[in-house]
């Protein structure tokens, strides 16, 4: 079962949660966001290189069925904070080297097995040349934007081709939340509405699509339930990192229900392998560019 879904192809605003992105009519597009950490033996630039360039390709090459991704893209970790009780030794999951994000081209996409063995024999086992299964956090979810933060795909930081700079707050909730869709909702509106405006140009919820789990696929048994991530795009300000970890710092954990104890915030550079409504191929030479430009 894991080597089935493992990378199912290749791996101060006022606001409030609208419908989801990618959808067409009413139909919604599901999307797998998975936070991992590297095997041992590597260091993060090699885990880097081998997850987009290596792996990437593998992911490119599979066949275009229905489980192929509309859209593949990963945030490369630069710097992340876990928890909040500093009295405690570390969680055994502290350390988080990027984010997959693979974006569903139906509104069944990633519900059902491959039609093919491509997964199962190809993308599937080069998992364990990079990734420590044991760890890892996945979540099939809907993504929703955050109405209020200011909504636009491309600033003047990312044609210049660096890339965006994002952040994803993977939240554990309390015990007895009423639904994941509200407690995301609420935690999106609050986190949001903490960062200055200045600071953030986008903002998403993802919540998990109801009766389905990805930790058969892609490992992680034994980690801590995630009830929803927010992502947040980033202006290229020197203290972007500390503004927005000073927001989460200052949530209203009880009225969430929000488990800051469990939850983490990464901070990465968002790249894209392909992007099939952009029209954006893979490319190994505009991929590793856009690598080389990361801070090491």
């Amino acid at each position: 079962m894991l080597l089935r879904l493992f990378i199912l192809a290749p791996f101060g605003l006022a606001c409030a949660v609208a419908p989801p992105p990618r959808q067409r009519d009413t139909e919604l597009f599901p999307k797998q966001i998975v936070v991992v950490r590297r095997r041992s033996g590597l260091t993060h630039k090699e885990y880097v290189n081998y997850h987009a360039i290596v792996h990437g390709l593998k992911s490119w090459n599979g066949p275009r069925d229905a489980s192929f991704p509309a859209a593949y893209i990963q945030d490369h970790t630069f710097d992340s904070a876990f928890g909040v009780n500093n009295s405690v030794p570390n969680q055994v999951y502290v350390g988080r080297d990027d984010v997959t994000e693979l974006y569903g081209n139906s509104s069944t996409a990633f519900t059902s097995p491959p039609a093919t063995n491509y997964t199962a024999e190809v993308t599937g086992p080069d998992g364990y040349n990079f990734n420590d299964l044991e760890t890892a956090f996945s979540m099939l979810a809907y993504e929703k934007p955050v109405l209020g933060s200011l909504d636009r795909s491309e600033t003047a930081t990312e044609k210049n081709g660096s890339g965006p700079v994002v952040a994803f707050f993977w939240a554990a909730a309390k015990p007895h939340i009423s639904s994941n869709d509200t407690f995301g909702a609420e935690l999106a509106n609050q986190l949001v509405a903490l960062i200055p405006k200045d600071t953030l140009y986008r903002a998403t919820v993802h919540v998990p699509v109801p009766g389905y789990d990805t930790r058969p696929y892609f490992g992680g048994y034994t980690m801590p339930t995630i009830n929803a991530v927010v992502k947040l795009w980033l202006h290229r300000k020197s203290d972007a990192v500390e503004l927005v970890r000073a927001a989460q710092l200052q949530l209203d954990s009880d009225a969430l229900s929000l488990d800051q104890d469990v939850s983490f915030v990464v901070f990465c550079n968002e790249v894209v392998l392909w992007d099939s409504a952009k029209k954006v191929a893979f490319n190994q030479q505009r991929i590793q560019a856009r690598i080389d430009r990361e801070s090491y």
